[in-house]
């Protein structure tokens, strides 16, 4: 090969290296500091916001996980379906009773992009599993399941949510 020219093989070696290395940047961490939640905390509390995105990253494959901060203060009468959304609740201070399963009547689309939970449906619940879940509790409520918390304990239940929308 004359000097100068290009070997293909190193030019695919070059290739692989430079995917992997965008890959291994594409999947590095994302840190939530525990300041960042009390912002949030403390922010939802003034505004009187009940879900409060915290932070949001890609993921490898396109997907999309989330964090937010949800402060509920009574008792929903109506539930949610996220259509393509899975979500994790780990409950960190009060408790209630939270039902899931079930079906919706009558239910009503909504678009929750802007939380992290993408479309959606909302309206009367019918049918479920109740649950009594305090702090430290952990739900993983799937894609396309009704939910819904149908009592509170006292006057305020905090919980972080974890969601996960595929592609």
């Amino acid at each position: 090969m004359p000097r100068g020219a290009y070997n293909p093989r190193m030019l695919i070696l070059l290739a692989c290296l430079l995917g992997l290395a965008v890959e291994q940047q594409a999947a590095s961490g994302t840190i939530v500091t525990a300041d960042e939640i009390a912002a949030t905390l403390k922010q939802s509390t003034a505004n009187n916001v009940v879900d409060q995105p915290v932070k949001a990253a890609d993921v490898p494959g396109g997907h999309k996980a989330s964090l937010a901060l949800l402060r509920r203060t009574k008792a929903e009468t109506t539930a949610l379906i996220h259509d393509r959304v899975t979500e994790i609740y780990q409950i960190t201070t009060g408790s209630g009773t939270i039902v899931t399963g079930g079906t919706l009547e009558n239910p009503t689309a909504t678009d929750l992009t802007r939380l992290n939970a993408g479309p959606s449906h909302t309206g009367p619940h019918k049918g479920g599993e109740s649950k009594h879940v305090g702090p430290k509790d952990v739900i993983i409520i799937p894609a396309g399941m009704p939910h819904r918390f149908s009592q509170l304990d006292g006057p305020e239940i905090v919980y972080l949510v974890y969601r996960f929308e595929p592609k």
